[in-house]
């Protein structure tokens, strides 16, 4: 199946209406949150609030700049995303792919997952085709022509815009700038597969939840989740590969807070297996 859902900002004005967004059958919003070291998109809390509020999943996207220090530009947009899914927009201005790793490690150094990667073909491209393999929720952007509903734009889930690259899988894209939704023109993105597997994409709880889980809100339930997911980060590092900063252990491999911990103690388990 295809879920349609829309990507706005300020330049949309702070009144595109979440509520007839969701009853024109879309799914998911993704809106902006800051740029750069100083730039704080105004609109993001309403935005985000009434995504919340209406039943669609939600996205807080930074713009990422090659011109300001990356950890001031995390420490920016983590102070202003609140709960909503991580992403980052990586596009002109944006440097290389070593700013955008520098980012992502950034987020996560600060206990978030990186969840999506707005990072269009033509800009990877431009950056020299760098290898995009582990590049977290990699959103493609091209664009048909015309503006219309998204389902009648939308080029279907055999076009090319959707052919991988980089050595990754598209897993949303971004297929025009001019769809008409609740009144306006906005961008729309398409995801091909279930909602649950977008809720896995985004850090969002799947909708079948049972037991204990069934007493807490939906609100609750992504808070535990994303509360579970941070304290997994934070003991085996991004991606459950250790923390860099934490050394390397006698098979070469980043240690894990426990590692560390162990070690502090004098009785690190990786010493000990190669004794």
């Amino acid at each position: 199946m295809t879920i349609f859902g829309i990507d706005i900002s300020n330049n949309n004005g702070p009144d595109v209406d979440l509520a007839e967004v969701a009853r024109e059958g879309f799914r998911f919003v993704f809106a902006k949150v800051t740029e750069g070291d100083g730039f704080i998109d105004l609109t993001w809390p309403a935005y985000r609030d009434a995504a919340h509020a209406n039943g669609l999943l939600v996205a807080g996207y930074h713009y990422l700049r090659e011109d300001c220090d990356v950890e001031a530009q995390a420490e920016l947009y983590l102070a202003h995303l609140g709960d909503a899914a991580t992403m980052v927009d990586f596009e002109a201005d944006s440097g290389g792919i070593e700013t955008f790793w520098a980012f992502v490690n950034a987020v996560r150094a600060r206990g978030r997952a990186m969840n999506l990667s707005y990072l269009p073909r033509w800009y990877w491209q431009r950056i020299g085709c760098p290898n995009l393999s582990r590049v977290p929720g990699l959103i493609q952007s091209s664009y048909v022509d015309g503006s219309a509903s998204a389902a009648v734009l939308y080029p279907g889930d055999d076009s090319p815009f959707w052919n991988a690259f980089g050595g990754k899988d598209v897993d949303l894209l971004q297929f025009t700038a001019a769809a008409v939704v609740a009144g306006h023109r906005v961008d729309a993105n398409a995801f091909t597969g279930t909602i649950d597997q977008l809720r896995a994409l985004l850090g969002y709880p799947p909708t079948t939840t049972q037991g204990v889980l069934m007493a807490l809100t939906d609100d609750e339930q992504t808070d535990l989740y994303r509360k579970v997911q941070e304290i997994w980060a934070q003991l085996r590092g991004p991606d459950g590969q250790g923390w860099p900063q934490l050394g390397r252990n006698a098979q070469g491999q980043n240690r894990t807070l426990v590692d560390a911990v162990a070690r502090l103690l004098g009785t690190p388990a990786d010493d000990k297996a190669t004794s």
